[in-house]
This record gives C-alpha cells, structure tokens and sequence, in this order.
C-alpha cells in the first residue's frame, strides 16, 4: 500500500475547501490531508478542520511555494506528495488518477491537464513563457506547465528547494527535470475557478507572470529567461496575426464602403437643396469687349 499525504494551499478559500478536503479523504492512499492557511481572513482554517483535515495556520501570507514548504515539513516522509489547489471543490476526488502512475513507478511526476478553457482566462502569454522555457531547458513539450495539481514522488519532492509563490511549479519541473526524473501529463476531469480579464484577473496573472520569470531566472540566468519572454510574445504576435483574414477584411470593407455610398445616393434631399439644385448654375459675368 502506498503512503501517500495531500498537501492543500488555501488563501480565503472557506467557499471550496472543505468540499475539496472532503473529496480527497475518499482517494485510495490518501491516508493525511494537510490544508496550509496562507494567512487567511475567513474561516479556511475552521472549515478546512472540520471537513477532516489537519491544518497549519501561517500568520501571514508568504506565497504558495512557502506554504507547500511548511505542508512538507509537517508530512513525515510520505512515498508520494498529492498537490491539490484549495478550489477543486468536489472533482478533487479524481485525484487518484494522478497518484497511481506515481505509486506504480511508472513515473516520478504527474502534472494534470485540465479542460480546454470556456474563453473566460487569460491570454495565455505566462502559460506560453513558461512552455518555452521547458521546450528549450528540458525538451519537453507541456500543454500544461503551470499546472498546480500534481503528484510527486516523496523522495524527489523532499530534496528540491521550492522556489517561492506562484513560480513554484514552474521552477518544480524545471527542478525534476534536471533530476532525470519522469516526467508526465495526464488528462483529468478538474474543475476550478478561473480568474478573469476584469483587472483583478489582470492583476492576479500579472503577480503569477513575475513569480514565473524570477523562477526561470534563478534557474537559467536572465539572459536565457529574457530571450524565451521575448520569443514567446513575438509568437503570441505572429499567431494573433496569421488569424487575422487580411484579405477578406479589404474585401469586407470594400463591400461595405459601396453599400454605404447606394445608401447615401438613395437619400432624398431637403426640399431647399432640391430647388437649389434645379436651377440653372450661375454664369460668371464678364466685362464687355472681354
């Protein structure tokens, strides 16, 4: 039987946590669910209690990489790490999906990759940066780098140095990686909440983009960092435009430029301009013997 510890960051998540750690405590294996309140100002910690589940409290907000830390430091030495976002709500319960190839050796690591988005996220620049940087550093091609839902070998997981907040699983694959450690995405049915393109969801992926960059640069140095952010928006660039019918859109304007002037020839002129329009223009005089 594999000994396998859920380890849940919350941040004022009262609303999904405890469906979240109630849904974990039904996975086979699952024999601890740590929740780490990251400084909350609700009831995470309460509710999180009283679904199940052993908590932590920090006294501050230090991030989503410090709070997995102290969910480590707190788990004795488990075979396998279950890293499970507070919000997953009840599809937490699919999280056995990730933790069995870990559990049979098959691999050292599993990143779950969600449901296409609605339309509702982002643009995805961070999510592209961040593929292009394991492309380059590692050669694998992720649909999902920055994915928080995984499963890690306990082991692996205990000897890496997590990089702080929301860089976390960026620097994590990276990590592994270099490890030589087994490295897979597999496709699970999780549903969370997706921030979006008011400025509070503008806001929060512009915190998730500089924790990611300053994580690629303490692992590859700012000139490789800075080449893959420059790369991955001019591609962002080249796509946007490639999309773009140039072509048809001439023509469409075109159309529609002479569909304005028939409308504009049928229009029927003021009674005054009419009358102007019906005499006979005025014939500039000249001097005689001109």
């Amino acid at each position: 039987m594999t000994h396998a510890v859920a380890i849940v960051p919350a941040f004022n998540r009262a609303d999904t946590v405890g469906a979240t750690v109630t849904a974990l405590r039904t996975v086979s294996d699952v024999l601890d669910v740590i929740v780490v309140d990251d400084g909350s100002r609700d009831r995470t910690a309460a509710v999180a209690a009283a679904a199940g589940a052993r908590v932590i409290e920090l006294a501050r907000n230090r991030g989503k990489g410090a709070a997995i830390t102290a969910g480590i430091a707190a788990s004795g030495a488990p075979d396998v790490y279950l890293l499970i976002d507070a919000d997953l709500g009840a599809s937490a319960a699919l999280a056995g999906d990730l933790l069995q190839p870990v559990a049979l050796g098959d691999a050292d690591m599993t990143i779950a990759v969600f449901d296409a988005p609605d339309g509702r996220g982002g643009l995805g620049l961070v999510k592209g940066f961040a593929a292009r940087v394991l492309r380059s550093q590692t050669g694998l091609d992720m649909a999902e780098p920055l994915s928080g839902q995984r499963a890690v070998r306990g082991p692996l997981l205990r000897s890496l140095q997590l990089a702080p907040g929301f860089g976390l699983e960026i620097g994590l694959t990276l990590d592994a990686a270099n490890r030589d450690a087994v490295i897979s995405e597999i496709a699970v049915g999780f549903t969370h909440r997706q921030t979006g393109r008011d400025l509070s969801g503008i806001a929060h992926r512009a915190r998730i983009g500089r924790h990611v960059y300053l994580a690629v640069v303490a692992r590859t140095g700012w000139p490789k960092a800075m080449y893959c952010l420059a790369a991955s928006l001019l591609g962002r660039v080249i796509s946007a435009a490639r999309r773009v019918p140039v072509g048809h859109r001439g023509r469409r304007l075109g159309l529609a430029a002479r569909a304005r002037w028939r409308r504009a020839r049928r229009l029927r002129l003021p009674r005054a301009l009419r009358d102007l329009r019906s005499r006979r223009p005025w014939r500039r005089r000249t001097p005689h013997g001109s």
